[in-house]
């Protein structure tokens, strides 16, 4: 019998695209005299939409109009001090988590990402690496995110991969499994750690080290990959195993040297990929990155997710390593997600953490020198208010510091806790059937995470039609 699947996926994609253009046409657009229906295929994901994103309260102070600093001004934006540019540009406190406010230099912060974007169909690719915590680990959100952008922009395959993870069973978007490692991380304090990768962290072979990557049919888009790539670095030559499918095992030989970052590359010579497994001996030189698994030009987010991350930890990553990392895999977007693991119902002081989050905003530019990064606020975490049941009091001064770092710094920031929908969003999302949140109240399910996944895809594709219309 024919398989008519690819065929059926094709209409499909063609049905979602045509039902996004239909929704960004203008509202009382009538041709020949015909009034057409408003039609929004985002409408129930959207943060003003009734449950379980219903906006309850907005950030306390006034609210400004929005205004934009001058790029014509003869004082002109460098040379103002980092309170006076904070002022130059604000948001009126009603599109809090509804657009991306752009605090860098004449709101252009998103016009490199989207022109590249442009530029897939002439074989760019365009990538966006996602630094988060615990809220974004094993593809939640992320996995949605991806797959849509993918749907609309191209791209096949998850990214980046780790070596080791502790939420391989929990993720959907790729089957992970490893072996004989010994893990070295960020979040891993007072232990003496060799120089960790872009994803904060690397992996020594201890015996026989072994790993696997295979496709799922979870998510459209990730199901099998064209390109296959292993970073690594060691001072001497070491020998591994690799299989492709049900291809026989082939021996090979990872050149060493003095090189920060070395990459291996499948020569799969336009074939595709569903599964691919490795196994390393024990060579005390080698540490092994991660993995990248791709299928040809198009959107990808890698997801570098830290469990128990606050932000600071970041500051381990080495620049030498992570700019040795970009020659292979470039990036056109840095996304700042953490905040969970400082939140607190008695933290009455945050000036530290502030301090903490500055360092890493710096680090991270100097990370990766002229590439745009967009802090994402903490999201909503309840907890006990004395009896009550509510939003953790340092939810809302979190996520305001978070913005003034962004308006400090010149960078893009996504207020996350009122694009959940503001106080308590998150127990009404626990209390929710299906669940869309867990009931410690700060994670969301995998339920949730698809819909606020696919309210951050509505959000750049908002994104980029705004960006075209300056």
């Amino acid at each position: 019998m024919k398989n008519y699947l690819d065929h059926a996926i094709t209409l499909t994609l063609l049905a979602l695209l045509m039902l996004i253009s239909l929704s960004y046409l203008p509202v009382n657009l009538s041709p020949g005299g015909f009034t057409m229906r408003t039609m929004d295929i985002f409408s129930d994901v959207r943060a003003d939409a009734a449950l379980p994103f219903e906006q309850t309260e907005q950030a306390g102070g006034p609210s400004y109009d929005t205004t934009y600093y001058s790029t014509s001004d003869t004082v002109g934006w460098a040379s103002m001090d980092s309170s006076a540019r904070a002022m130059a540009y604000r948001v009126d406190t009603a599109d809090y988590g509804r657009i991306i406010e752009d605090y860098t230099y004449g709101q252009h912060g998103l016009a490199r990402f989207f022109s590249g974007i442009d530029s897939v169909k002439n074989g760019r690719s365009v990538r966006v690496a996602w630094y988060g915590d615990s809220f974004v680990e094993g593809d939640i959100l992320i996995g949605d995110l991806r797959d849509t952008l993918q749907a609309l922009w191209g791209g096949r395959g998850v990214g980046f991969v780790p070596v080791t993870s502790e939420v391989a069973q929990f993720r959907r978007t790729i089957k992970h499994q490893f072996g004989g490692w010994n893990t070295f991380s960020i979040v891993k304090k007072n232990v003496p750690r060799p120089p960790v990768g872009i994803n904060g962290y690397a992996c020594q072979p201890s015996g026989i080290a072994r790993l696997s990557y295979e496709g799922t049919s979870g998510f459209a888009r990730t199901r099998n990959w064209t390109d296959v790539r292993l970073f690594y670095s060691s001072a001497s030559a070491a020998t591994f195993t690799w299989k492709i499918n049900g291809d026989p095992v082939s021996d090979e030989l990872l050149d060493g040297g003095n090189t920060i970052v070395r990459q291996w590359k499948w020569p799969g010579n336009g074939g595709s990929a569903t599964t691919f497994s490795a196994s390393f001996p024990q060579t005390d030189s080698l540490l092994v990155y991660g993995a990248a698994l791709e299928g040809g030009p198009g959107f990808y987010i890698d997801n570098f997710s830290v469990r128990g991350n606050s932000g600071g930890a970041l500051c381990l990553l080495k620049p030498e390593v992570t700019r040795a990392f970009t020659r292979f895999r470039p990036y056109d977007l840095v996304v700042l997600q953490v905040g969970l693991n400082a939140v607190t119902n008695n933290l009455n002081n945050i000036t530290w953490y502030e301090s903490e989050l500055d360092k890493t905003v710096r680090h991270l530019k100097n990370c990766f020198p002229g590439v745009q990064i967009l802090i994402i606020s903490v999201g909503d975490r309840g907890g006990k208010n004395g009896e009550e049941l509510g939003t953790m009091k340092s939810v809302y001064a979190i996520s305001e510091m978070q913005r003034t770092l962004a308006r400090r710094h010149g960078v893009l920031f996504f207020d996350m806790f009122h694009g959940m929908g503001g106080t308590n969003s998150i127990i009404r999302m626990a209390a929710q059937r299906p669940r869309l949140a867990n009931t410690d109240y700060t994670h969301l399910t995998h339920d949730g995470g698809r819909i606020v996944g696919l309210m951050l895809a509505d959000l750049f594709v908002r994104e980029r039609i705004r960006c075209s219309q300056k």
